[in-house]
């Protein structure tokens, strides 16, 4: 992956921050693999069990699927055919924007990243979050009213804060992640550390709110020196792995509803990219370190070091962290054997 976009012209993007442009494309890759295996798999088909005769006859006789269902009573049914439906679209959207956001860095046309980056993590991601919270709810509100499923009904950043919560304490390694800062990175835009904030300054050429105002003889990002791409860069790459990371999870979670996953492979998933964060964490400013990247990181670091453990590996050296984020590699594992 990484040699593919590093061979690609025109490529500004600083050494500093190629570990992060490298971490926010494996995850993205992760993802977009998990939608061409599901297709390919016809995983997200659904059968519909008939019981009996009567059933099957009125099945025939309705011209509406989910109106059918709601006759019957089949809420559970409602519910696969829409989680099957709606996440490989809602996540194909989302890839789609990522893919652009992390090829406009590239290019340093950093307003068009903000601006690509904000559809994902305030719409679609409230959408699957919502699916989370509760499968019963989502199909019955989805099936007559999805304007409720807009992110500002949420009830402002402490609502945002405790639906994240409820949907952290799901997850597989939801504790790694701080619920407050998920909901601030995504919906506050009078926070200075918000990708609300600079996404709406991508996208307007002048705001009114107090905390991104316009500036007089100012239009956002028109006029954006060198120096200003380097600290767009800079908050870009120290944040938006951290919601991918939150968004990898999301995904796997409702995927794994859908079709069982081995551990072994999310295993293998999760120990490359937890190299990768390490070797990250490593290249970011420190300038633009907070207690909650440097939690994350911690927890990350602290995983990997007794999965290595269990299988009675030393701590992974920076080569063997290389070595793993692209294969999956223990420490010292043969060649024969990540084969």
């Amino acid at each position: 992956m990484s040699s593919v976009y590093k061979k690609r012209k025109p490529n500004y993007l600083p050494d500093y921050v190629m570990k992060g442009h490298d971490l926010c494309f494996f995850i993205h890759d992760i993802l977009c693999q998990l939608l061409v295996s599901g297709k390919e798999g016809n995983f997200f088909s659904t059968k519909i069990q008939l019981s009996s005769q009567k059933e099957k006859k009125s099945f025939e006789k309705s011209n509406n699927l989910f109106l059918w269902l709601e006759q019957e009573a089949r809420y559970e049914d409602r519910v696969k055919i829409l989680k099957a439906t709606i996440l490989p679209a809602v996540l194909s959207d989302m890839l789609h924007c990522i893919y652009e956001a992390l090829e406009t860095s590239r290019k340093a046309k950093l307003n068009l990243s903000y601006m690509l980056i904000r559809k994902p993590i305030q719409e679609n991601l409230y959408l699957l979050e919502s699916i989370i919270l509760d499968e019963l709810f989502f199909a019955e509100t989805f099936s007559q009213n999805p304007l409720f499923f807009r992110p500002k009904n949420a009830g402002g950043i402490e609502g945002h804060t405790q639906r994240i919560q409820k949907v952290l304490s799901k997850l597989r390694q939801g504790c790694w992640l701080d619920a407050s800062y998920i909901a601030k990175l995504r919906y506050d835009k009078s926070s200075e550390d918000s990708f609300d904030g600079v996404c709406n300054i991508a996208m307007h050429l002048f705001t009114e709110h107090k905390s991104i105002k316009t500036e007089p003889f100012n239009i956002n990002f028109i006029f954006s020196r060198w120096d200003e791409k380097i600290s767009q860069w800079n908050y870009f790459y120290s944040r938006l792995p951290y919601l991918l990371f939150y968004i990898y999870q999301v995904v796997e979670y409702i995927m794994e509803s859908i079709v069982k996953t081995t551990s072994e492979y999310m295993d293998d998933m999760l120990r490359r990219i937890s190299a990768l964060i390490i070797l990250w964490r490593r290249e970011i400013d420190e300038n633009y370190i907070c207690d909650e990247i440097e939690s994350f990181v911690l927890n990350v670091q602290h995983w990997l070091i007794l999965h290595c453990r269990r299988r009675k590996n030393k701590l992974p050296s920076e080569k063997e962290l290389i070595r793993m984020a692209k294969t999956g590699a223990y420490p010292r594992e043969s060649a024969c054997s990540v084969k």
